[in-house]
């Protein structure tokens, strides 16, 4: 099966967050059981900037053929590219389906445009743009691109990809035409043989070995709520513990507000910069919780990168496998009170012994659901259904 993935940026420009991870791992676990990949993508590297990689070639990574174009509007959100809409007119006929993640760039215009002149099948992944969040986003500007451009590449596409049940639920409350086209459910994917590396976390930070280690890693954007973790650990008096935030500035005024309420816990929070993809494994095995009260959260990739390294999670139900973390018992779900969020954080505390289950509990859960190997063979399923018209039940069509 020859396989086209058409994505407005992929490896290394790890700045467009856990889509690019998501989509990285599953093209080179394809590749891995046979599948022929080639991935269609622009060299923007998320920051404003470009990747420094060989443009309109193949590249072989991972045993994926990736192409790279140049993006030639609006690099930072990797919205148009000039060769990649000649270079997908001129060779989609070579390929058995299309994958497109790509909802509010003109890329998946183009992916529509050339799939429909062959009537080639392609699947759009939503990657959580229906949520209700993203949604109202520069809400004005979309109404009318979606009107226009976007409903159309979503009406002529064979399926939508969802990677939970709570996305897909929250995505069709919030468009109804959703519920008329078909859908599936399948997780994004994590290698669950991370294995700790030589870095001593703790010892780099001179964090004292028996604090209580929360961990945040991510975009610092209000969408994470990481002001109510901040607010709550104001309630956790005379405890041993410290908050890593780690990621990048990406809203300066709001990590301006976040180190203004730090003020009379300072000395118990570290605002850590961006850290490279490979060392990540290390921060989760270092500490105690991961924590993501997030105000809309599609998937949550570090929840599961940090599961599948058995550090247990306090997320809020805005995080989208909540409901799955709830079942498997790997962490805490939260409502968004700062309250609610210090009486966990003090039950962590005070209670090792729980902690070590859910600890056990989250590993378990990811070899579970998320590993790469098992939703590569799922993807495998959804392009054979779509091309056959079997309809897996695993897949939960709708």
């Amino acid at each position: 099966m020859k396989v086209l993935h058409v994505i407005p940026s992929y490896e290394p420009a790890w700045a467009f967050g856990g889509t690019v991870t998501a989509t990285s791992n599953l093209c080179r676990a394809l590749a891995k059981k046979g599948i022929d990949v080639t991935v269609y993508t622009t060299d923007a590297d998320g920051k404003g900037g470009y990747l420094d990689v060989p443009l309109n070639e193949p590249l072989d990574l991972g045993g994926v053929k990736v192409w790279y174009f140049h993006c030639d509007l609006l690099p930072k959100d990797a919205f148009y590219s000039r060769g990649l809409a000649k270079k997908l007119k001129e060779t989609v006929k070579d390929f058995d389906i299309v994958h497109v993640s790509a909802i509010w760039q003109w890329i998946q215009v183009n992916v529509y445009k050339a799939c429909k002149n062959l009537n080639k099948p392609y699947i759009v992944t939503a990657h959580g743009s229906f949520n209700p969040w993203p949604w109202k986003q520069k809400i004005f500007k979309k109404r009318i691109y979606w009107h226009l451009f976007g409903k159309r590449t979503i009406e002529s596409s064979n399926a939508i990809h969802f990677t939970s049940d709570e996305e897909r639920l929250k995505s069709f409350d919030n468009i109804k035409l959703l519920k008329r086209k078909e859908s599936f459910v399948i997780p994004n994917g994590v290698d669950i043989t991370i294995k700790r590396k030589n870095t001593d976390i703790r010892g780099d930070l001179k964090i004292d070995k028996k604090a209580f280690l929360l961990l945040f890693i991510g975009r610092i954007n209000k969408i994470k709520g990481i002001e109510l973790v901040i607010q709550a650990l104001k309630l956790v008096k005379d405890k041993n513990f410290i908050f890593l935030i780690v990621g990048p500035k990406e809203d300066k005024k709001y990590y301006d507000f976040l180190v203004s309420i730090s003020t009379p816990i300072k000395d118990r929070i570290i605002f850590h910069p961006e850290i490279p993809k490979d060392k990540t494994s290390d921060f989760y095995l270092s500490s105690d919780l991961l924590i993501l009260p997030s105000y809309d959260e599609n998937f949550g990739y570090t929840v599961v990168e940090a599961m599948a390294c058995g550090t247990p999670v306090l997320i809020s139900r805005n995080v989208c496998i909540w409901r799955e973390v709830e079942e498997d018992r790997a962490g805490f779900i939260v409502n968004q009170n700062p309250v609610e969020i210090a009486k966990i954080i003090k039950k962590c505390i005070e209670n090792p012994k729980l902690l070590k289950e859910l600890s056990i509990n989250a590993r378990k859960s990811a070899e579970k659901r998320y590993d790469i190997n098992k939703v590569a063979d799922l993807m495998i399923k959804a392009y054979e259904d779509v091309l056959t018209g079997r309809r897996s039940p695993e897949l939960k069509w709708k």
